[in-house]
């Protein structure tokens, strides 16, 4: 049976006696923790907040100062600091590539004032939480103040120009080395571009820090030029090419150019999509006939040719003409295979220039024209280029003979009109030297000779066309009295051979066909008679 709770007279259950309330009782030895902490804890801020000196245990970088005056820690700083960045570099990596850049070049001096500043700052800012924490990571040697530096501006942007010299780039195009039977291609690389005044702000910070922990730059960089395999070919393939002479100085070499073939198609397939650093690629090489050490130990070394011609120094008008247009050819230098024109060398005859009015064959008559004379040079240095076997590629005859060169050698000129012209076809430079002087024009062409091949000239006389007499009366002359008003000129037409002797064996090459015209001489003729015959006549005549 279940047993029933007590009840009262009402049938309702009675209360329960009420429970008597527990005190909570703290440790005695609680309470001393406590108020000890709170004791330690109010020295801790008493401590910071009072203490003067450094915390214990801070170090300014890695001098320690910690106990020091403001005043005492400046100067240990200012001592001791030099050994910190003496020697240093403040490296600056730029695509790949680092620079470094002497420490004691970008800073001015170390601001010990502003280091003190920093170490005192220890323990000093904050919270009391914090201040105590930053005390107690000092005190256990993890709590370094930052030394401080003065930067010198015009050292760093200095460094910092140098540096952007070489690291600011445009895009590399690819390039080539010609070896014997392979050609390298090295592919291009991109051009590298950064915010340089970012960067120089950057290590400003850092050395005012004295953070010499290397900095890497971040760097845009535009596309690399792909290798363009008909351009290479359009530039590299080629002949052979034989080392020449600077025009401008007649002394400096230029290197001789091997001749390359190469497969262009064979090539495109060996670079393919160009994702490699470089490329090998055969090729066929042909050596030039002479080279820049040949050359140098025979440039101008012999003379292939020398011819003069006689000159009427009286002729003042004339002998200037030719002394300035032997001028212009004087020191004239042809490479092989270049051509020589006369007019462009001695360029227009005008008074500007100092030429002056003399005779000239002007079609069949001979006027003074300004410039007259300036064949002589011309056809002067047509009988040297004949000796010396240049190949001639353009010479006119007069339409008279003149009296300075034999027949068919001369080269007649006019500006607008016929030039002279040649070309080196030798291997070796030529240069042209024109003197004036004892009534002589001396043309001579020095280059180099390769044989014992000698030139010498035959002009044959195909026909002879003579002149006539043509008398005309001239009632103010006597009778008996001839002037002449035109001289007479015998026409000819000829055929000039160079005669060639090399190695004992003589040939003749046909140099040029000329043919000359002939002018009729004019003679005036006197018909007036004597006073004493006219006299006599009447006398006759009355009786």
């Amino acid at each position: 049976m279940k047993r029933r709770g007590k009840t009262d007279a009402a049938g309702t259950a009675a209360p329960k006696p009420a429970r008597a309330k527990r005190k909570l009782r703290v440790p005695l030895a609680a309470k001393i923790t406590g108020g000890v902490l709170v004791v330690l804890f109010a020295a801790l801020c008493a401590f910071i907040y009072l203490y003067p000196y450094a915390f214990p245990g801070v170090t300014v970088g890695s001098i320690p100062v910690g106990g020091l005056s403001r005043n005492a820690a400046a100067e240990k700083i200012a001592q001791e600091s030099p050994a910190l960045y003496e020697g240093q570099n403040v490296s600056v990596t730029i695509y790949e590539t680092t620079y470094d850049i002497p420490v004691e070049d970008v800073l001015e001096n170390v601001d010990a004032e502003q280091s003190v500043e920093n170490a005192f700052s220890v323990g000093r800012t904050g919270n009391p939480f914090v201040r105590i924490w930053n005390v107690v990571k000092a005190i256990a040697g993890q709590n370094e103040a930052q030394l401080a530096a003065t930067v010198n501006e015009d050292g760093l942007t200095a460094a910092l120009e140098k540096i952007s010299s070489q690291a600011l780039t445009e895009p590399v195009e690819p390039t080539w080395e010609i070896g014997t039977d392979t050609m390298t291609i090295y592919a291009g690389k991109p051009g590298v571009s950064f915010d340089t005044a970012a960067v120089e702000q950057t290590l400003t910070d850092k050395i005012r820090l004295m953070d010499f922990t290397p900095y890497e730059v971040t760097t845009e960089l535009t596309e690399t030029p792909a290798i363009d395999i008909d351009a290479i070919a359009a530039e590299v393939i080629g002949d052979p090419v034989s080392a020449t002479v600077s025009k401008e100085d007649g002394t400096t070499i230029i290197p001789e150019k091997v001749g390359v073939q190469f497969d262009v198609e064979e090539a495109r397939s060996i670079i393919g999509d160009g994702s490699a650093g470089s490329y090998t690629i055969p090729i066929t090489t042909t050596q030039p006939a002479v080279t820049a050490g040949t050359l140098s130990e025979v440039l101008f070394r012999d003379t292939l040719a020398s011819c003069s011609t006689s000159l009427n120094e009286g002729n003042v008008p004339r002998t200037n003409n030719v002394r300035l247009a032997a001028a212009s050819i004087n020191g004239t230098i042809l490479n092989p295979g270049d051509e020589f024109s006369y007019n462009d060398v001695v360029g227009e005859r005008t008074t500007d220039r100092g030429y002056q009015s003399a005779g000239a064959y002007s079609g069949n008559q001979i006027i003074d024209e300004v410039g007259g004379g300036v064949c002589q040079p011309s056809s002067t240095l047509y009988m040297a280029v004949l000796r010396a076997d240049l190949e001639v590629t353009q010479r006119v005859n007069h339409s008279f003979t003149v009296a300075y060169t034999p027949l068919g050698e001369d080269a007649t000129v006019s500006w607008g009109g016929p030039d002279f012209c040649f070309k080196n076809n030798t291997n070796y430079p030529v240069k042209i030297l024109a003197e004036q002087s004892n009534g002589q024009l001396t043309m001579t062409i020095v280059g180099t000779k390769t044989s014992d091949k000698t030139v010498t000239t035959r002009t044959e006389v195909l026909e002879t066309y003579s002149y006539q007499r043509i008398e005309k009366q001239d009632s103010s002359m006597k009778a008996g009295e001839t002037r002449v008003e035109v001289s007479g000129i015998t026409g000819y037409s000829t055929r000039t051979y160079k005669v060639i002797t090399e190695n004992g064996q003589t040939t003749e090459v046909l140099a040029n066909t000329s043919t000359y015209n002939k002018r009729d001489e004019v003679v005036y003729v006197g018909t007036a008679q004597a006073a004493s015959d006219e006299a006599e006549s009447t006398s006759d005549t009355a009786s």
